[in-house]
């Protein structure tokens, strides 16, 4: 099952699971804005073949950001083409953060049951103010940051879940959201208490999400994970992703 057109639907799917809040269409690239807070939302991706000179895009590239303010990210596939990562990197762009993008066939694999130990909910649509307060103390973010990044997800438009799972004390300890497109749910944001980590809060969160997913219709689920994280990937592992797609690092002047 790992052909060109699932790549295509994957990739499709976590764009529209995680939308920026300005897009710039040019010439077969997609420039992403989303106020600097995430790399994902603040790239330039490339979708399609254009027919301008490669220097000339990255300019006009390099001044669409620097007009925001921003530094200039490239996001790169590694099923794409090699022109614009040695142009970049003869522009002096470092590389940044290899990523994974993991696949899960439901057909396949089946979503486990949540942890009976650990008390765990579903939010359709939007996040309540309890969930992104949790999500604003579990990752570590100030009130600024986790509001500009928060403020992404007033522009999904399709089917969103909000996953959350809570301590013994009643504390929401770990948090997620899965959107679906097409039949494919993506995973995203998932983070945990640091203090209660290895103690199966955020396989609840995600194994709730996975089966939120498949009762809505959808036949897989795919994620994308930094290649370093080592403990992430045998979390997601362990729940079926154990199909590696494709993956993508960053380019950044």
């Amino acid at each position: 099952m790992d052909t060109p057109r699932l790549h295509a639907q994957v990739e499709e799917t976590c764009m529209n699971a995680w939308p920026a809040l300005k897009e710039i269409f040019y010439d077969g690239w997609l420039i992403r804005l989303a106020n600097g807070q995430t790399r994902r939302t603040n790239s330039v991706n490339v979708i399609g073949q254009g027919s301008r000179a490669l220097a000339d895009k990255i300019a006009y590239c390099e001044d669409v950001y620097r007009s925001h303010g921003q530094p200039s990210y490239f996001r790169i596939l590694s099923t794409g083409t090699k022109e614009l990562d040695a142009a970049l990197d003869v522009r002096g762009y470092r590389r940044e953060d290899e990523t994974l993008t993991l696949f899960m066939n439901f057909r396949r694999h089946r979503p486990p049951a949540p942890d009976s130990e650990f008390e765990f909910d579903i939010l359709e649509g939007r996040p309540s103010p309890e969930w992104l307060a949790a999500h604003r103390r579990l990752s570590r973010r100030s009130v600024a940051e986790a509001g500009a990044l928060h403020a992404i997800l007033e522009m999904l438009a399709i089917p969103a879940f909000f996953g959350e799972a809570r301590d013994e004390d009643g504390q929401i300890a770990s948090v997620a959201f899965g959107a679906i497109h097409e039949r494919m749910m993506c995973l995203q944001w998932v983070v945990t208490d640091p203090e209660q980590r290895r103690r199966g809060l955020s396989r609840a969160t995600l194994s709730a999400l996975l089966r939120r997913g498949r009762e809505m219709g959808a036949t897989g689920a795919c994620l994308q994970v930094v290649a370093a994280n080592v403990s992430a990937i045998r979390l997601y592992e362990s729940l079926g992703f154990r199909c590696e797609l494709y993956r993508y690092h960053y380019r950044v002047r």
